[in-house]
């Protein structure tokens, strides 16, 4: 291996050797070792360490690199950076969502207890009073998050809680306009209700029609700021 590529094809390799072969606490193999085997210079190892470090795989120690436990939150605090404002990213994330949260919506109706119920009337009471489009965000994602926390599923749960930063930033894009708020607001009520009733298909109806209407908000909200910039 060698070349432009060469960290990018090792760190590949070791990825896999690490999630298939190692478990966390477990040394891997010192950098001379690793540049033998991939016949390339050390300073090609340490750069892949680097990468393998970002994402939350290895942690360095006096006596090497060692498998870490995953972390989510180190994976996607890099991948977080890669979103922007444009369309195709405000789409990726909103339907990330709902493939998401209609995923979870059939474990929700076993999962959920009065508590959880209770967070989201809340959240959505305070929604529809939030003075600012921060506030509102803020409101709406804890909304969410409780239906994703009903699935009892903690992976799903991690995952949608390191994204947090990046979900309520494009949930505040769809707050500029009070009409659409209160329209989410009673599409809230009736997720809530199909999740009172334990009815997984009322429920997977109702969070559809909401991510419709969220789609169409955004779409709106980009069309209005093509027409701004031109």
């Amino acid at each position: 291996m060698a070349g432009t590529s060469a960290v990018e094809d090792i760190r590949k390799v070791l990825r896999k050797e690490i999630v298939e072969r190692y478990a966390p606490g477990d040394a891997l193999p010192n950098e001379r070792e690793l540049a033998e085997r991939f016949g390339v210079a050390r300073n090609t190892i340490r750069e892949t360490m680097i990468h393998l470090e970002a994402f939350g795989l290895i942690e360095k120690t006096k006596r090497g690199a060692k498998v870490r436990q995953p972390d989510f939150d180190a994976v996607f605090e890099v991948f977080s950076q890669h979103f922007d404002t444009s369309p195709q990213a405000m789409g990726d994330v909103l339907n990330f969502r709902r493939i998401v949260e209609t995923g979870a919506a059939a474990f929700a109706v076993g999962g959920v207890d009065d508590a959880i119920l209770k967070r989201m009337e809340d959240a959505n009471r305070s929604l529809a009073s939030a003075l600012t489009v921060s506030e509102a965000a803020g409101h709406d994602y804890e909304f969410h998050l409780c239906l994703v926390a009903a699935s009892r599923n903690a992976v799903l749960l991690s995952l949608y809680q390191v994204m947090a930063v990046t979900i309520r930033y494009y949930l505040e894009i769809g707050k500029t306009r009070r009409l659409d708020t209160e329209t989410a607001c009673a599409q809230h009520e009736r997720i809530i209700e199909a999740l009172r009733a334990r009815d997984g298909a009322r429920l997977a109806g109702a969070l559809n029609a909401h991510f419709d209407h969220s789609g169409s908000v955004l779409a709106a909200q980009a069309g209005d700021r093509t027409g701004a910039a031109s």
